[in-house]
Protein backbone atom coordinates (compact mmCIF):
# COMPACT_ATOMS: atom_id res chain seq x y z
CA UNK A 1 0.00 0.00 0.00
CA UNK A 2 1.10 3.56 -0.68
CA UNK A 3 1.97 6.08 2.04
CA UNK A 4 0.53 9.55 1.48
CA UNK A 5 1.84 12.98 2.53
CA UNK A 6 0.07 16.30 1.90
CA UNK A 7 0.47 19.93 2.94
CA UNK A 8 -3.32 20.40 2.94
CA UNK A 9 -3.64 19.51 6.63
CA UNK A 10 -0.59 21.55 7.68
CA UNK A 11 -0.79 25.17 8.82
CA UNK A 12 0.56 27.67 6.31
CA UNK A 13 3.39 28.70 8.65
CA UNK A 14 4.63 25.11 8.92
CA UNK A 15 4.06 23.89 5.37
CA UNK A 16 7.49 24.61 3.96
CA UNK A 17 9.38 22.90 6.79
CA UNK A 18 7.01 19.94 6.59
CA UNK A 19 7.38 19.58 2.82
CA UNK A 20 11.17 19.95 2.92
CA UNK A 21 11.31 17.11 5.45
CA UNK A 22 9.05 14.93 3.28
CA UNK A 23 11.18 15.56 0.18
CA UNK A 24 14.48 14.84 1.95
CA UNK A 25 13.18 11.61 3.54
CA UNK A 26 11.42 10.39 0.40
CA UNK A 27 14.07 11.20 -2.21
CA UNK A 28 17.41 12.62 -1.02
CA UNK A 29 18.68 15.56 1.05
CA UNK A 30 18.28 18.74 -1.03
CA UNK A 31 17.84 22.47 -0.62
CA UNK A 32 14.22 23.42 -1.37
CA UNK A 33 13.05 26.79 -2.67
CA UNK A 34 9.33 27.50 -3.20
CA UNK A 35 8.69 29.65 -6.26
CA UNK A 36 5.26 30.81 -5.13
CA UNK A 37 4.14 32.14 -1.77
CA UNK A 38 1.45 29.51 -1.25
CA UNK A 39 2.73 25.94 -1.07
CA UNK A 40 0.33 23.18 -2.09
CA UNK A 41 1.92 19.75 -2.46
CA UNK A 42 1.29 16.04 -1.98
CA UNK A 43 3.06 12.77 -2.70
CA UNK A 44 2.19 9.07 -2.63
CA UNK A 45 5.09 6.75 -1.83
CA UNK A 46 5.32 3.04 -2.57
CA UNK A 47 8.24 0.80 -1.64
CA UNK A 48 8.75 -1.38 -4.68
CA UNK A 49 11.27 -4.13 -4.06
CA UNK A 50 14.72 -2.46 -4.24
CA UNK A 51 13.11 0.61 -5.82
CA UNK A 52 10.71 3.34 -4.67
CA UNK A 53 7.98 4.71 -6.94
CA UNK A 54 6.27 8.01 -6.11
CA UNK A 55 3.48 10.13 -7.53
CA UNK A 56 4.16 13.78 -6.64
CA UNK A 57 2.17 16.96 -7.27
CA UNK A 58 3.30 20.42 -6.15
CA UNK A 59 3.14 24.12 -6.76
CA UNK A 60 6.30 25.57 -8.40
CA UNK A 61 9.51 24.52 -6.63
CA UNK A 62 13.26 24.45 -7.13
CA UNK A 63 15.47 21.73 -5.63
CA UNK A 64 19.26 21.57 -5.54
CA UNK A 65 21.69 19.01 -4.14
CA UNK A 66 25.03 20.55 -3.23
CA UNK A 67 28.44 19.13 -2.38
CA UNK A 68 27.70 19.93 1.28
CA UNK A 69 24.47 17.91 1.09
CA UNK A 70 26.39 14.99 -0.41
CA UNK A 71 29.15 15.17 2.19
CA UNK A 72 26.72 15.28 5.12
CA UNK A 73 24.13 12.82 3.77
CA UNK A 74 25.64 10.69 0.99
CA UNK A 75 23.44 8.65 -1.34
CA UNK A 76 24.15 6.35 -4.27
CA UNK A 77 20.66 6.28 -5.77
CA UNK A 78 19.65 7.18 -9.30
CA UNK A 79 16.25 8.78 -9.87
CA UNK A 80 14.09 8.81 -12.97
CA UNK A 81 11.56 11.62 -13.36
CA UNK A 82 8.55 11.19 -15.67
CA UNK A 83 6.61 14.43 -16.08
CA UNK A 84 2.82 14.12 -16.19
CA UNK A 85 1.88 17.79 -15.98
CA UNK A 86 3.96 20.97 -16.11
CA UNK A 87 7.69 20.95 -16.83
CA UNK A 88 11.08 20.70 -15.16
CA UNK A 89 14.62 21.82 -15.99
CA UNK A 90 17.26 19.33 -14.81
CA UNK A 91 20.96 20.26 -14.61
CA UNK A 92 23.83 17.91 -13.80
CA UNK A 93 27.40 17.27 -14.96
CA UNK A 94 27.43 20.41 -17.09
CA UNK A 95 24.31 19.36 -19.01
CA UNK A 96 20.80 20.77 -18.77
CA UNK A 97 17.55 19.59 -20.28
CA UNK A 98 13.90 20.62 -20.01
CA UNK A 99 11.18 17.99 -19.77
CA UNK A 100 7.53 18.44 -20.69
CA UNK A 101 4.55 16.09 -20.25
CA UNK A 102 5.54 12.51 -21.07
CA UNK A 103 9.27 13.24 -21.15
CA UNK A 104 11.74 11.39 -18.93
CA UNK A 105 15.04 12.43 -17.36
CA UNK A 106 17.55 10.91 -14.95
CA UNK A 107 19.72 12.41 -12.23
CA UNK A 108 22.30 10.97 -9.85
CA UNK A 109 22.04 11.56 -6.10
CA UNK A 110 25.76 10.93 -5.66
CA UNK A 111 26.62 14.13 -7.55
CA UNK A 112 25.31 17.72 -7.39
CA UNK A 113 22.20 18.48 -9.42
CA UNK A 114 19.50 21.09 -9.76
CA UNK A 115 15.80 20.82 -10.65
CA UNK A 116 13.44 23.72 -11.32
CA UNK A 117 9.69 23.18 -11.65
CA UNK A 118 8.54 26.59 -12.86
CA UNK A 119 4.84 25.80 -12.73
CA UNK A 120 2.37 23.51 -11.00
CA UNK A 121 3.53 20.01 -11.80
CA UNK A 122 2.82 16.32 -11.40
CA UNK A 123 5.49 13.65 -11.87
CA UNK A 124 6.22 9.99 -11.30
CA UNK A 125 9.67 9.47 -9.80
CA UNK A 126 11.35 6.07 -9.76
CA UNK A 127 14.24 5.87 -7.29
CA UNK A 128 16.56 2.87 -7.29
CA UNK A 129 20.04 1.89 -6.06
CA UNK A 130 22.75 2.56 -8.62
CA UNK A 131 23.77 -1.10 -8.61
CA UNK A 132 20.25 -2.18 -9.56
CA UNK A 133 20.54 -0.18 -12.80
CA UNK A 134 24.27 -0.24 -13.55
CA UNK A 135 24.13 -4.04 -13.73
CA UNK A 136 21.59 -3.67 -16.52
CA UNK A 137 23.12 -0.57 -18.15
CA UNK A 138 26.91 -0.43 -17.63
CA UNK A 139 27.19 3.12 -19.04
CA UNK A 140 24.31 4.58 -17.01
CA UNK A 141 26.43 7.52 -15.77
CA UNK A 142 26.38 8.96 -19.29
CA UNK A 143 22.57 9.24 -19.27
CA UNK A 144 22.20 11.91 -16.57
CA UNK A 145 20.36 15.16 -17.46
CA UNK A 146 19.44 14.00 -20.95
CA UNK A 147 15.93 14.23 -22.39
CA UNK A 148 14.18 10.95 -23.10
CA UNK A 149 11.24 11.99 -25.30
CA UNK A 150 7.91 10.56 -24.24
CA UNK A 151 6.64 10.40 -27.82
CA UNK A 152 9.35 7.94 -28.91
CA UNK A 153 8.35 4.29 -29.14
CA UNK A 154 10.22 3.22 -26.04
CA UNK A 155 9.37 6.46 -24.25
CA UNK A 156 5.68 5.67 -24.77
CA UNK A 157 6.27 2.17 -23.40
CA UNK A 158 7.94 3.48 -20.22
CA UNK A 159 5.11 5.99 -19.77
CA UNK A 160 2.54 3.21 -20.04
CA UNK A 161 4.40 0.85 -17.72
CA UNK A 162 4.86 3.43 -14.95
CA UNK A 163 1.27 4.67 -15.20
CA UNK A 164 -0.06 1.12 -14.92
CA UNK A 165 2.37 0.40 -12.08
CA UNK A 166 0.93 3.32 -10.10
CA UNK A 167 -2.55 1.84 -10.54
CA UNK A 168 -1.64 -1.46 -8.88
CA UNK A 169 -0.59 0.24 -5.65
CA UNK A 170 -4.01 -0.25 -4.10
CA UNK A 171 -3.83 -4.03 -4.23
CA UNK A 172 -0.16 -4.99 -4.69
CA UNK A 173 1.24 -6.80 -1.66
CA UNK A 174 4.91 -6.62 -0.75
CA UNK A 175 5.89 -9.82 -2.56
CA UNK A 176 4.01 -8.86 -5.73
CA UNK A 177 5.59 -5.40 -5.69
CA UNK A 178 9.06 -6.93 -5.40
CA UNK A 179 8.36 -9.29 -8.30
CA UNK A 180 7.04 -6.46 -10.47
CA UNK A 181 9.99 -4.16 -9.87
CA UNK A 182 12.49 -6.39 -11.69
CA UNK A 183 10.67 -6.58 -15.05
CA UNK A 184 9.90 -2.85 -14.92
CA UNK A 185 13.55 -2.00 -14.32
CA UNK A 186 14.42 -4.27 -17.25
CA UNK A 187 12.07 -2.31 -19.52
CA UNK A 188 13.36 1.04 -18.26
CA UNK A 189 16.96 -0.12 -18.74
CA UNK A 190 16.41 -1.22 -22.34
CA UNK A 191 14.67 2.08 -23.09
CA UNK A 192 17.47 4.17 -21.53
CA UNK A 193 20.17 2.26 -23.36
CA UNK A 194 18.50 2.55 -26.75
CA UNK A 195 16.90 6.01 -26.54
CA UNK A 196 19.56 7.89 -24.57
CA UNK A 197 22.89 6.12 -24.80
CA UNK A 198 22.37 4.96 -28.37
CA UNK A 199 21.98 8.57 -29.39
CA UNK A 200 25.29 9.67 -27.90
CA UNK A 201 27.22 8.91 -31.06
CA UNK A 202 30.18 6.69 -31.77
CA UNK A 203 32.34 6.29 -28.68
CA UNK A 204 36.08 6.17 -28.59
CA UNK A 205 37.82 2.88 -29.30
CA UNK A 206 38.81 2.59 -25.64
CA UNK A 207 35.24 3.13 -24.46
CA UNK A 208 33.97 0.54 -26.92
CA UNK A 209 36.56 -1.95 -25.64
CA UNK A 210 35.45 -1.37 -22.04
CA UNK A 211 31.82 -1.81 -23.05
CA UNK A 212 32.67 -5.08 -24.82
CA UNK A 213 34.47 -6.43 -21.75
CA UNK A 214 31.67 -5.40 -19.40
CA UNK A 215 29.02 -7.04 -21.53
CA UNK A 216 31.03 -10.24 -21.73
CA UNK A 217 31.40 -10.35 -17.93
CA UNK A 218 27.71 -9.64 -17.37
CA UNK A 219 26.75 -12.48 -19.71
CA UNK A 220 28.89 -14.84 -17.59
CA UNK A 221 28.09 -13.43 -14.19
CA UNK A 222 27.42 -16.87 -12.75
CA UNK A 223 30.78 -18.33 -13.80
CA UNK A 224 32.77 -18.50 -10.54
CA UNK A 225 35.95 -19.41 -12.46
CA UNK A 226 35.90 -16.35 -14.72
CA UNK A 227 39.30 -14.63 -14.60
CA UNK A 228 41.31 -12.03 -16.50
CA UNK A 229 43.00 -14.63 -18.68
CA UNK A 230 39.64 -15.99 -19.88
CA UNK A 231 38.19 -12.51 -20.36
CA UNK A 232 41.22 -11.44 -22.38
CA UNK A 233 41.10 -14.55 -24.54
CA UNK A 234 37.38 -14.35 -25.31
CA UNK A 235 37.36 -10.58 -25.89
CA UNK A 236 40.58 -10.62 -27.94
CA UNK A 237 42.12 -7.93 -25.73
CA UNK A 238 45.47 -8.26 -23.94
CA UNK A 239 45.31 -8.59 -20.12
CA UNK A 240 47.49 -5.51 -19.62
CA UNK A 241 45.13 -3.52 -21.86
CA UNK A 242 42.18 -4.64 -19.73
CA UNK A 243 44.01 -3.49 -16.58
CA UNK A 244 44.77 -0.12 -18.20
CA UNK A 245 41.21 0.42 -19.42
CA UNK A 246 39.64 -0.22 -16.02
CA UNK A 247 42.35 1.71 -14.18
CA UNK A 248 41.20 4.75 -16.16
CA UNK A 249 37.79 4.27 -14.52
CA UNK A 250 39.34 3.98 -11.07
CA UNK A 251 38.75 0.26 -10.64
CA UNK A 252 39.78 -3.16 -11.93
CA UNK A 253 37.87 -5.59 -14.12
CA UNK A 254 37.55 -8.14 -11.31
CA UNK A 255 36.43 -5.53 -8.77
CA UNK A 256 33.83 -4.29 -11.26
CA UNK A 257 32.67 -7.89 -11.82
CA UNK A 258 32.46 -8.47 -8.06
CA UNK A 259 30.24 -5.39 -7.61
CA UNK A 260 27.91 -6.53 -10.39
CA UNK A 261 27.64 -9.99 -8.83
CA UNK A 262 26.70 -8.44 -5.50
CA UNK A 263 24.13 -6.24 -7.20
CA UNK A 264 22.64 -9.19 -9.09
CA UNK A 265 22.38 -11.22 -5.89
CA UNK A 266 20.64 -8.28 -4.18
CA UNK A 267 18.14 -8.09 -7.03
CA UNK A 268 17.49 -11.84 -6.97
CA UNK A 269 16.77 -11.78 -3.24
CA UNK A 270 14.83 -8.51 -3.05
CA UNK A 271 12.73 -9.32 -6.11
CA UNK A 272 11.90 -12.82 -4.87
CA UNK A 273 13.66 -14.66 -7.71
CA UNK A 274 15.86 -16.69 -5.35
CA UNK A 275 14.31 -18.92 -2.70
CA UNK A 276 17.52 -19.40 -0.73
CA UNK A 277 20.59 -17.26 -0.06
CA UNK A 278 22.81 -20.04 -1.39
CA UNK A 279 20.83 -20.09 -4.63
CA UNK A 280 21.40 -16.35 -5.17
CA UNK A 281 25.08 -16.69 -4.33
CA UNK A 282 25.74 -19.60 -6.69
CA UNK A 283 23.72 -18.12 -9.54
CA UNK A 284 25.75 -14.91 -9.26
CA UNK A 285 29.15 -16.58 -9.30
CA UNK A 286 29.98 -16.88 -5.58
CA UNK A 287 31.41 -20.14 -4.28
CA UNK A 288 32.51 -19.02 -0.79
CA UNK A 289 29.27 -18.34 1.15
CA UNK A 290 30.99 -16.81 4.19
CA UNK A 291 32.89 -14.38 2.00
CA UNK A 292 29.69 -13.62 0.08
CA UNK A 293 27.77 -12.83 3.27
CA UNK A 294 30.46 -10.49 4.58
CA UNK A 295 30.78 -8.68 1.26
CA UNK A 296 26.98 -8.38 0.93
CA UNK A 297 26.65 -6.88 4.42
CA UNK A 298 29.46 -4.41 3.71
CA UNK A 299 27.94 -3.33 0.37
CA UNK A 300 24.27 -3.01 1.38
CA UNK A 301 24.25 -2.73 5.16
CA UNK A 302 21.97 -5.76 5.61
CA UNK A 303 22.44 -9.51 5.76
CA UNK A 304 21.27 -11.36 2.62
CA UNK A 305 18.83 -13.54 4.59
CA UNK A 306 16.97 -10.41 5.77
CA UNK A 307 15.94 -9.76 2.15
CA UNK A 308 14.96 -13.39 1.77
CA UNK A 309 12.58 -13.18 4.71
CA UNK A 310 11.12 -9.97 3.31
CA UNK A 311 10.42 -11.49 -0.10
CA UNK A 312 8.88 -14.78 1.06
Amino acid sequence: MATHFSTSQISEDDRFDYWRDVICRTYVAVTCLPLERELDARVSVHEWGPARLTDITSSPMAYSRTTDDIRQLPSDDIQLCLIQEGSVAIAQDGRETTLGPGDIGLYDSARPFGMRFGEQYRAFVLKFPRLALSTRVPSIDKAMALKFAGDSRLGALVNSVLRESVKVWDFADEQLAARLSGPVLDIVSVAIENELLGARGVESRQAMQVEKIKRYMLERLGDADLDIATIALECHIAPRTIHRLFAAEGTTAIRWLWQKRLSASYQALSEGRARQVSEAAIDCGFSDFSHFTRAFKKAFGVMPNSLLRKSH
